[in-house]
């Protein structure tokens, strides 16, 4: 595509992101936005004890401050409360996804707005609206720029991430079209991320990042920093740098806005399993067979498990070692839900990964790319075909195209409540995780300081 056709994309967002409000979200948007807001605080609380957590607020601990990390007792300053709550929201990989972003748009969003509302004073209602928008920046670039810009190694939720934490920050501090344009312009010039960095602990921080960052462009914008109007669509400005203009779908990015929102259609995937949501219809497929009795993983000669073609660089690690790295390795995956029955957060531990008994699975396993799923156009129908042949020659086999938890197989409020139980609960009591949930659950209700103490 001909730079001349490219739209003028920052203004555009700009002004859409200045002109939204709680009014103006529509009420499908309000309950898809509330969902997304509380399953990432829950997994923003298990993730407290996790080691790249532990090494962020230690770090925040020298900036003490008004805002609270989540599960401790660390009271920090706005941009580290950011930072860290960020990293934690993404430190087990259980937080959600979006298909237009191609990453995770909840975990340097959410951590954004919430470290925001001591000092702007933000309501439930405010702090809905805010997370929309920013979900829908994310989700409408990546919506343009992938399969592009994944492809060239960038961790979209670092890169895209960042735009859509300062888009959600500049509209819960009301600013003016000009400034959101100069807020995602700034927001440009922070992306940053990775793919290379997927099974170590700087892939959590990249939210962290990207959460920090989105306050830091949005408080400089108000406060008068210049910065390029066009910075998002000129030559050498994020899209020409992260996509190229060859290789981007420009009105993507600035049509339909709202109509409807991301966070409505294609919607929010949230997580069963503290993993790469790549590996989650694989194990929906063992799960299910093995609570059925129709897999006996005591009796397989042989599981074929044919996936699409992305696994190749997300799921670089086919003999892992450490925890970290299991949750990016589909052959891991597979042996720990034959293994342990079950793929939770017990099962990424360093013990759990290097057990005798996970190896011994490993030469029976053959992962590949299945012939269906090998260009780009076939991400839209993804899907896993298993298929396992026991000793005495009867064969399991299925196909499934989307996992629990994807918007057309969706997780209730009922099972998003549970969810979050078993993340926040051994980490803050039941009390306090019956609190929280209550109060999440009819955010809309509540006032800043209602919000702060609640959390």
């Amino acid at each position: 595509m001909l730079k001349t056709t490219i739209p003028p994309i920052t203004k555009v967002l700009a002004e859409f992101v200045a002109s939204q409000s709680w009014d103006t979200l529509p009420e499908d948007a309000r309950e898809c936005s509330k969902q997304a807001i509380a399953d990432c605080i829950g997994g923003a609380i298990a993730g407290a004890t996790e080691p790249p957590s532990k090494v962020v607020m230690e770090l925040a601990r020298f900036e003490p401050g008004n805002v609270a990390i989540w599960g401790s007792d660390i009271m920090t300053t706005e941009r580290m409360a950011a930072l860290a709550n960020g990293t934690l929201a993404h430190a087990h990989d259980i937080d959600d996804t979006n298909e237009s972003m191609r990453g995770h748009p909840s975990a340097p969003v959410v951590p954004a707005i919430f470290s925001m509302v001591p000092a702007v004073k933000a309501g439930g209602k405010a702090l809905i609206a805010a997370y929309a928008v920013g979900v829908e920046i994310e989700a409408k670039l990546g919506r343009a720029m992938n399969m592009e810009h994944y492809e060239r190694g960038w961790h979209t939720t670092s890169t895209l991430g960042t735009l859509g934490a300062a888009a959600a920050a500049a509209n819960l501090m009301g600013l003016d079209s000009e400034a959101c344009a100069r807020t995602l312009a700034i927001a440009g010039t922070m992306a940053c991320g990775v793919r290379a960095n997927f099974g170590t602990m700087t892939k959590p921080l990249h939210s962290g990042l990207a959460s920090e960052h989105g306050v830091t462009a949005a408080r400089l914008a108000a406060a008068g920093l210049s910065a390029n109007p066009n910075a998002l669509e000129a030559k050498e400005g994020f899209i020409d740098l992260f996509c190229g203009f060859d290789h981007v779908a420009a009105s993507l990015a600035v049509s339909d806005l709202g109509a409807p929102f991301d966070v409505v259609n294609p919607g929010i995937l949230f997580k069963i399993y503290p993993t790469c949501s790549l590996t989650h219809h694989v194990l929906d497929v063992l799960l299910e067979g093995l609570a059925s009795g129709a897999i006996r993983p005591g009796q397989i000669k042989q599981l074929n498990c044919g996936i699409g073609y992305r696994c190749e660089n997300t799921l670089p690690y086919h003999r892992p070692t450490t925890g970290l790295e299991g949750k990016f390795s589909m052959e891991y995956c597979v042996a720990a839900a034959l293994h342990y029955g079950k793929v939770t957060f017990a099962e990424f531990s360093d013990e759990a990964v290097n057990a005798p008994a996970i190896q011994a699975l490993y030469p029976k396993l053959n992962v590949y790319i299945h012939p269906e799923l090998r260009e780009r156009d076939s991400v839209f129908n993804d899907f896993a075909d298993i298929e396992v042949i026991h000793e005495d020659g009867e064969v399991y086999s299925k196909r499934l195209y989307k996992p629990k938890g994807h918007p057309t197989n969706p997780l209730s409020w009922e099972e998003l409540a549970a969810k979050f139980v078993d993340c926040a609960e051994p980490v803050v009591g039941a009390e306090k995780t019956k609190q929280a949930w209550n109060g999440l659950r009819h955010l809309e209700t509540l006032t800043g300081s209602e919000i702060v103490s609640l959390l």
